[in-house]
């Protein structure tokens, strides 16, 4: 192994262990917190015309009568092993369940960011390029326009335009991708495109902004004197020294769509992370919510550490530390 692949591994180390007190300060959160929801998760499966006795049997089989660190700690102790116990009601393996339920979510996200990227880069650098004009003018109106929209309105929006009025796209359910590819598109394309409105406008105001602060330094200048064409101008000078900015955007972005698929997951009643958290919540299935908290801020300080590792692969003058 070579001397920068160990320290690019002793830097990803580090900031993993850096954020390991978070997983455990959330999770811990959320077993203490469980405690002030109204009802109980015994009184959810038994119903309400369940007896005192038999709601303290079922609190004591489930753990739910002991105090909350203790909980925790035997949560802790099976978690640190892959065990992060059963559902509730279905008496699943939770992590099998959640791997489920995580690949659909993550599916879907990753689609929006790359669609977003997809379409608000080229545009940026074409805008950047025409700074000032009536065209650039009227992107950056719609841009601002499509922040202002919030996901529920987008959701509602397209919905009744793809699958209610042109019957394009189904509005709801879901199809696995190694099942049918063809299908899967097809119930993924509602959901990606409504995460995307609001991405595509961040992605696009963003880069243009850093795409025109380059094209105003001298090495541009340069370029042009060179009898480069714009184009070329464009994608090789412009854009390589705007990947850092653009690589933390893309962080910031993964978070937000994984935080943005509750709303859209539970409109198309697809089976992912948002959809699930919000079922555990109400059935009060504390062994999901803990281990639902627990992916998603894993997921987050591993993305902030590869965006941060990012900045180096990037650029060798950054020293990695």
């Amino acid at each position: 192994m070579t001397a920068p692949m160990r320290s690019y591994l002793r830097a990803f180390a580090i900031r993993i262990a850096a954020g390991i007190p978070v997983v455990l300060l959330v999770t811990f959160l959320a077993t203490a917190l469980s405690d002030l929801m109204p009802g109980s998760a015994a009184q959810a499966i038994l119903g309400e015309f369940a007896t005192p006795e038999q709601i303290a049997q079922l609190n004591a089989a489930y753990g739910y009568d002991l105090p909350a660190w203790q909980r925790y700690l035997r949560w802790l102790g099976g978690a640190v092993q892959g065990d992060f116990g059963v559902t509730l009601y279905s008496q699943q393996p939770v992590a099998e369940v959640l791997l489920a339920r995580a690949a659909v979510t993550f599916e879907i996200a990753l689609a929006a960011m790359l669609l977003s990227l997809a379409i608000a880069i080229p545009l940026a650098l074409a805008m950047a390029a025409r700074a000032g004009s009536r065209i650039d003018g009227a992107f950056r109106i719609a841009a601002s326009a499509m922040l202002a929209v919030p996901t529920f309105v987008s959701v509602v929006v397209l919905s009744l335009l793809f699958s209610i009025t042109l019957r394009w796209l189904p509005a709801t359910g879901w199809v696995p991708l190694f099942e049918d590819p063809l299908e899967n598109l097809r119930h993924i394309a509602l959901p990606v495109l409504c995460l995307s409105v609001h991405q595509v406008a961040y992605f696009f105001r963003v880069a243009r902004n850093e795409f025109l602060a380059t094209l105003q330094q001298d090495f541009i200048a340069s370029a042009r004197a060179k009898g480069f064409s714009t184009p070329y101008i464009l994608w090789r000078h412009a854009l390589m020294p705007s990947l850092p900015q653009i690589l933390t955007v893309m962080g910031l972005s993964l978070t937000y769509l994984l935080g943005g698929s509750f709303i859209v997951e539970s409109f198309f009643a697809v089976p992912g992370i948002g959809w699930t958290v919000l079922a555990a919540v109400q059935d009060h299935d504390l062994a999901m919510v803990q281990a639902i908290l627990c992916l998603t801020v894993a997921i987050f300080v591993i993305v902030f550490a590869c965006v941060d590792l990012g900045y180096a692969l990037i650029d060798p003058r950054l020293e990695v530390r």
